[in-house]
């Protein structure tokens, strides 16, 4: 008998499910939350971006300075979606290493899902048996069971 376990996530949270078979029903096995996106950017970074003082020309010409702002690379946003997407490929990489069945299944939005491939352990990424790029995390279970099946069987026809 195949057992999956099923990852369903978006940057908000995620949802650990285990199918048994296609006929079976998703197990719900836990949930993961980031409480970090519920925040306004501005509430999760107190800092503003640093300036900096540019002299323009020499000390006496006249020209004067400018003043230039650094803006970070990522927004705090983005950051802690990427934690988010850490702490999920941790738990993917046990979900597989643990799981005695058939592999893993990813299903999340996109950009988590790209996120979540640049910290997926290479083991492990043999082990994700299917993948489905969609935000379907709060679609009902008898829906989202209907389309992790039908990933299952597109799998066994390629």
């Amino acid at each position: 008998m195949s057992t999956f376990t099923v990852f369903v996530a978006d940057s908000r949270h995620a949802k650990v499910f285990e199918l048994s078979g296609p006929e079976q029903v998703l197990k719900p096995i836990e949930t993961v939350l980031n409480e970090h996106t519920e925040k306004h950017n501005r509430d999760l970074g107190a800092d503003a971006p640093g300036r900096m003082l540019v002299r323009i020309g020499a000390p006496n010409d006249g020209l004067g300075a400018r003043s230039t702002a650094f803006q970070p690379r990522r927004s705090h946003k983005q950051h802690a979606t990427e934690r988010f997407a850490r702490e999920l490929a941790a738990r993917v990489s046990t979900a597989a290493r643990e799981n005695n069945g058939d592999g893993v299944l990813l299903v999340a939005s996109p950009r988590l899902l790209a996120e979540l491939h640049s910290h997926l352990p290479r083991e492990t990424r043999r082990r994700v048996v299917g993948e489905l790029a969609r935000d379907l995390v709060d679609l009902p279970a008898t829906e989202l069971r209907r389309r992790v099946v039908d990933l299952l069987r597109r799998r066994a026809v390629d």
